[in-house]
């Protein structure tokens, strides 16, 4: 089978072509990825541009490989998108749960009203309870009153992703699922473990960075806000009065490497002016430094106080991973286990083989989990389908398909 997928993002727009093989893992055969255009934080900004971006990207991809595609998996990554955890409520009278009993709380679910300007993205199960009895995995011929099913309810501006969708339908580029970045991320690059005990992932991307809170296997939050690479950059440029294409570098130059040691060595800084002019000034590294930091500090602020809600138990929080090429600037880890209160480590792509280095960054955990998305789409559907049969070993075949597969 062969699977193509898109990562649409500020700073740049990735497509991998990959071929499923027997052991149920991606090997990819296609890499092309080019400068995101039109496209800011998610959010089409000029559909010419955008449209150009795609294309050249899937091309690349498609030349690498020898095949072509019409239809793609692609990420969504938007400042609209939330998460709203609901409770469906089905009586039972005493009566054994049936399938159509979850099918009834299945349907409710789908049937919310999200209000005329949001569109649903996933519709995640995070839960069954049955009469307060928490922690029931499959509720089939089990008695009770009532039944209680939790849903994770993903949802984005609907605006948003109709642009979206069309800029893609122009490329000619027909879409197969639509994933939430957030939720892309987390399956690039955590563990099996990760999963269960319960983590927080943060992917600073260059306009977005986006949160995903996974627990007892299940996506159980999600939230995206607008800061990102981007805005280090800016800071960097105005505080140091030089061009952003020199700003970038300098981010990337230093703020991955910079010795504290170093700090009073001074860094030559070429300021803003007419084209041509090779003016420049001098300044500490320090402060570079504290521009850099202070931008940092303020994006896993705004994080910890949206995972700090009473809906997420603290232990789903005390596993903080980051990734997204931006986490690998300088300080990164320090200042999020300082925030955090706890020890914090770096996510990279995992579960596929002989993974390229050019694509084997924190920045491509997106892309990777959009390719694992679909084989744990199509294995999640086979376990809905067996738990309406009434199948109870599904759940323990669910983790051992996941480890054999991806880890």
């Amino acid at each position: 089978m062969k699977l193509g997928v898109l990562d649409i993002g500020s700073d740049k727009i990735c497509c991998l072509i990959a071929v499923i093989e027997k052991d149920n893992q991606p090997k990819i055969e296609g890499i092309g990825y080019r400068d995101s255009r039109g496209i800011k934080s998610g959010i089409i900004t000029d559909m010419e541009l955008a449209q150009t971006s795609i294309t050249s990207a899937i091309q690349a991809a498609e030349k690498m490989s020898g095949v072509t595609l019409d239809e793609f998996i692609v990420n969504f990554s938007s400042n609209t998108i939330q998460s709203d955890l609901v409770n469906l409520t089905v009586s039972l009278d005493g009566n054994e749960i049936s399938s159509q009993d979850l099918k009834n709380a299945d349907k409710k679910a789908g049937e919310i009203n999200l209000g005329k300007d949001r569109i649903l993205i996933h519709k995640i199960l995070t839960s069954y309870t049955i009469d307060n009895q928490k922690g029931i995995t499959n509720p089939i011929s089990i008695k009770g009153d009532q039944l209680i099913a939790g849903y994770n309810l993903i949802t984005a501006s609907k605006n948003a992703v109709d642009n979206f969708v069309k800029c893609l339908s122009i490329c000619r580029v027909k879409i197969s699922n639509i994933v939430a970045t957030p939720y892309a991320a987390g399956l690039g690059c955590l563990t099996n473990d990760d999963f269960f005990i319960g983590t927080t992932v943060i992917d600073i991307g260059a306009g977005n960075t986006s949160i995903a809170t996974f627990a007892d296997n299940k996506l159980i939050y999600t939230n995206v806000f607008e800061l990102g690479g981007i805005n280090i950059s800016s800071d960097i440029a105005k505080g140091l009065s030089t061009p952003i294409s020199e700003a970038e570098r300098l981010k990337i130059l230093y703020g991955s490497n910079l010795n504290p040691n170093e700090e009073e060595n001074l860094i030559n800084i070429p300021l803003t002016g007419e084209e041509g002019h090779a003016m420049s000034h001098k300044v500490p590294k320090k402060v570079l430094n504290n521009i850099i930091t202070s931008r940092i500090q303020e994006i896993f602020e705004i994080v910890k106080s949206k995972i700090s809600k009473p809906i997420l138990n603290k232990n789903f929080t005390n596993n903080i991973v980051l990734t997204g090429k931006t986490s690998q600037l300088h300080g990164c880890l320090d200042i999020a286990s300082n925030i955090f209160g706890t020890t914090v480590r770096f996510g990279k792509p995992l579960g596929v083989k002989k993974l390229a280095e050019n694509i084997s960054g924190p920045g491509f955990s997106v892309s990777i989990g959009l390719l694992k998305f679909k084989m744990l789409e199509e294995n999640l559907n086979k376990i809905n389908t067996n738990l309406l049969l009434k199948n109870s070993l599904i759940w323990k075949k669910l983790g051992t398909w996941v480890k054999e597969s991806f880890f």
